[in-house]
C-alpha cells in the first residue's frame, strides 16, 4: 500500500507541473531541435514533452508537413551515419547479423 502511495504522488507531482506555454505547438523548441538535426538529437528524458509537442502540432494547420520533415531529415540524419556504419541505425545492423550468424553455427553444428 505504501509503494501505490509513492508511486501516486509521484505521477500527481509529476503530471502537476506546468509546462511552457507555446503559442504554436509546432515552434516548441524540441520540435525545431528534431526538424533541424533529426528525432534522434531529442534525449530520452525530452521524449514524452516531444511526443506532447507532435500531439499538439498534428492540429495545426501546417503539422503534416512538419512531422513528415522531421520524419525526412531522421530517415537522412540516419542515411549520412550508416553510411559510415557508426549510430543507432548501425547498431541494429550489428547485432541483428551476429544474431542471425551465431544462429546459423548451431544450426549447422547440430545443437
Amino acid at each position: 500500500m505504501k509503494q501505490i502511495t509513492i508511486i501516486l504522488v509521484f505521477f500527481t507531482v509529476l503530471l502537476g507541473q506546468e509546462s511552457e506555454k507555446v503559442a504554436n505547438a509546432c515552434q516548441s523548441d524540441l520540435i525545431k531541435r528534431a526538424k533541424k538535426e533529426g528525432m534522434r538529437s531529442i534525449g530520452y528524458k525530452e521524449l514524452p514533452q516531444y511526443f506532447k509537442d507532435v500531439w499538439k502540432c498534428r492540429k495545426e494547420k501546417k503539422g503534416k508537413k512538419t512531422l513528415q520533415k522531421i520524419n525526412q531529415r531522421t530517415i537522412e540524419v540516419d542515411h549520412e551515419n550508416s553510411a559510415t556504419f557508426q549510430g543507432f541505425t548501425s547498431t541494429c545492423a550489428y547485432c541483428v547479423s551476429s544474431s542471425v550468424l551465431i544462429f546459423y553455427i548451431f544450426k549447422l553444428s547440430g545443437n
